[in-house]
């Protein structure tokens, strides 16, 4: 019972946060984020798969029905999961400004300055795509072929 209640309690929160706009329903697919300011979460849906280029600013998430992946203020790439716990991060608070999954597959991220700080070491697969997984991970895919990923299924 008390699980039942902590999953509607998440339900409730993850609806919440779309109708306060803090959710943009767009579609999937090779759409960037949205422009400057704003606040981008695409969920909750199944998985979120995003191609390259595609960026996430500060205060800018993308999210499945278990995993949000956050660029959060502070500077630090962040995933969470239904609870709202941290689950993985790239330890970058401080220093992170932006996070760019590049052309050449690459999910990398930058300081205000446009200095790497942290990087998915996987540049050389172009085409690769990021999804945010209903399992609660998040991978970064060439071809059929995971080769990047935070661990962070459940």
């Amino acid at each position: 019972m008390r699980k039942r209640v902590i999953t509607l309690l998440a339900t409730a929160t993850l609806a919440t946060m779309a109708l306060t706009g803090q959710a943009d329903a767009a579609p999937a697919g090779h759409a960037p984020a949205a422009g400057h300011g704003s606040v981008t979460a695409l969920g909750p849906q199944a998985n979120q798969t995003r191609y390259a280029p595609f960026t996430l600013n500060r205060n800018q998430s993308l999210s499945s029905n278990t995993a949000r992946l956050v660029m959060q203020t502070d500077g630090n790439l962040v995933v969470y999961d239904e609870f709202n716990r941290a689950r993985w991060a790239s330890n970058t608070v401080g220093r992170g400004w932006t996070a760019r999954f590049q052309t050449d597959g690459n999910f990398v991220v930058y300081t205000a300055s446009n200095r790497p700080v942290w990087a998915s070491n996987t540049s050389g697969h172009p085409g690769s795509r990021l999804v945010v997984q209903d399992d609660g991970n998040v991978v970064i895919y060439d071809g059929s072929q995971a080769i990047w990923a935070t661990g962070t299924n459940h």
